[in-house]
């Protein structure tokens, strides 16, 4: 696999043959969006001000806060069936402003009358009764995998190129498509096409999703047959179903399949995708497509030739030879390169995400740096992460010695204190997890009787961002102590078990790193003392049992994904060995019972 490709995921649970272990968790938030709104309104006002244009990446965070926003809303509106509303028009007005500005930043133009439009957009839409709460989705792509709207934006001019002005039809499908549409349908404006645009949310199983519309909608779409209709989202995922199932939709509302162009964010070999249809319907239509080489590394913010680490490359830098590299993911790591730096100095970049989420990490990794835990934070720009390369030995199982212990115990303690979250933790939203793969990964019941009561007894604990991240490679001794490397986001991501209980990075580390159960007890008393938190070793049995089900799951996930590859071979066997450790977790917990 490439360095910096991205398997497809499905949420919920790992549907490859085989494997129904859950693996992704949902990372939904309720919100109310009168405030949302207001302070989009605010953001936007601030482009009237008559100051210099925003910098781009201001207008990205505020085009995919706005379509995040916009998605809630209408999933909202229409939650069986998707319709046209006056509120929802003005949301795609507003989103669709903001891909006018982008599209104006990106071309080095003037910002001209769309700024005023936006505002004119949002007050429209604050006027009107809004639903509440919504269900806010976190967009994957924007904050994991490196999609940037900017693709969208190359992907549609050149389909201008090619086509020249007419008019489209644009569907975003949500969530995520509601603001890649916006984008597509601001360029082809730009560009002299015709268009009107909507959002869709296909439903269904995540093999079979379709678009449902009421009559109206529906017999709205065919009146427009002689234009484009441009599909528009993150996909193909697995299946390829909600960009195929919503072209299968359109077929048969008597659109031409000619007339029907997909805009994704890959174009994989047809073969791959699991839906007999959309392998067949893949085929059948026209995809706009610019890749992140072309569109963005470009204009990256590092230097032109800089190394990519993607994937796993970043192993042949640590380790002397490549038997001695551990098991990765490549289809979920970040992206990653490599540049000189000042004085010689090597710099990595690694993404972060987009808007509010690579601001975040950005925080955090300053914070953890200026405390002496991480790697020395540079900057952040355009989505990237810039921080000094740290020269170190990775650790390994059996090798944490007193000194690096205690040195663990003060990271711990500061990322409970320094990274509240202000919630409290909830051990009860891992349960369905836990007994899924202690099914699935054991072929045996859990027999956990009691747990409930068990996990009533841990009181109120404060929930902690964690770092979610503990194996060995990614602590690295160096001539100047220790370091904690890709320290930011993991407790951010989609993967278990988000921000939760300091106990489930002292249980992983003390499992990752074989730790005896003495040695365990001192780092969890040590922790316990610093944070005021009595009942930590009490409740690391069942964050054990917890990390180690959930790390199964991920590894289990991979070795499948990976198939019979080298890479795929290390992933089995880290599975193995987290298959051996959770038997094991599960005789203590239950004797805890």
């Amino acid at each position: 696999m490439e360095p910096g490709a991205r398997l497809p995921v499905t949420r919920g649970r790992a549907l490859f043959s085989g494997s129904a272990m859950i693996v992704f968790r949902d990372h939904d938030e309720e919100a109310d969006p009168g405030p949302l709104l207001t302070g989009l309104l605010a953001r936007a006002g601030t482009l009237l001000q008559g100051r210099s244009g925003p910098a781009r990446d201001d207008l990205v965070a505020l085009l995919i806060d706005l379509g995040v926003l916009e998605a809630a809303i209408a999933d909202a509106l229409f939650p069986e069936r998707d319709d046209r509303s006056p509120l929802a028009d003005a949301l795609r007005r507003a989103s669709s402003c903001a891909g006018r500005m982008l599209h104006a930043s990106w071309r080095g133009e003037p910002l001209a009358e769309w700024p005023r439009a936006l505002v004119t957009a949002l007050e429209q839409a604050a006027a009107l009764p809004l639903p509440s709460p919504v269900r806010l989705k976190t967009p994957e792509g924007y904050a994991y995998y490196a999609l940037y709207p900017e693709m969208y934006l190359a992907a549609a001019e050149r389909l201008a190129r090619r086509t020249g002005p007419a008019r489209a039809v644009c569907i975003g499908l949500r969530g995520i498509g509601t603001s890649l549409a916006a984008v597509v349908a601001a360029t082809l404006a730009a560009e002299g096409w015709t268009v009107e645009s909507l959002t869709l949310r296909p439903r269904g199983h995540p093999f079979d999703r379709r678009p449902a519309a009421t009559v109206r909608l529906a017999a709205w779409l065919p009146a427009r047959k002689d234009g484009f209709f441009l599909v528009v989202d993150e996909g193909p995922g697995l299946s390829g179903s909600s960009l195929c199932g919503t072209a299968a939709w359109l077929s048969g509302l008597g659109i031409p399949d000619e007339r029907i162009v997909l805009f994704p964010s890959r174009d994989p070999d047809p073969a791959t995708l699991i839906s007999d249809e959309a392998r067949a319907r893949w085929q059948r239509h026209r995809k706009e497509h610019v890749p992140f080489e072309a569109a963005i590394l470009p204009r990256a913010p590092f230097p032109a030739g800089s190394r990519e680490l993607s994937g796993g490359a970043w192993r042949s830098l640590v380790y002397a030879t490549e038997a001695a590299w551990p098991a990765t993911a490549p289809m979920f790591e970040r992206r990653k390169f490599l540049a000189e730096g000042t004085y010689g100095r090597p710099v990595l970049h690694k993404f972060a995400g987009l808007g509010r989420y690579g601001r975040a990490a950005h925080a955090r990794g300053q914070a953890l740096a200026e405390a002496g835990f991480g790697p020395e934070i540079l900057g952040y720009r355009q989505g990237f992460l810039a921080q000094r390369w740290i020269d170190g030995r990775p650790l390994a199982a059996g090798g944490a010695d007193g000194a690096f212990l205690r040195w663990a115990a003060r990271y711990f303690v500061h990322r409970a204190r320094r990274f509240p979250t202000g919630e409290p933790a909830r051990p009860e939203a891992l349960l369905e997890m836990i007994r899924t793969n202690l099914a699935e990964g054991l072929g045996e019941p859990a027999g956990l009787a009691g747990l409930d009561r068990h996990l009533r007894g841990f009181g109120e604990v404060p929930a902690v961002a964690i770092d979610g991240r503990v194996r060995p490679h990614e602590w690295l001794a160096t001539g100047h102590g220790y370091c904690k490397v890709d320290n930011t986001d993991h407790h951010a991501d989609h993967l278990y078990p988000g921000p939760t209980d300091i106990a489930w990075d002292l249980a992983g580390f003390g499992a990752e790193f074989a730790l005896a159960p003495a040695a365990l007890a001192d780092l969890a008393r040590a922790v316990a003392d610093r944070t005021g938190d009595p009942g930590l070793a009490a409740r690391l049995p069942f964050y054990e049992l917890a990390y180690l089900a959930a790390r199964l799951g991920q590894a289990s996930f991979d070795a499948t994904a990976l198939g019979e590859t080298a890479e795929g071979e290390r992933m089995r066997c880290l599975a193995r060995c987290y298959r051996r450790q959770l038997r094991a977790s599960l005789v203590r917990l239950r004797a805890q019972l």
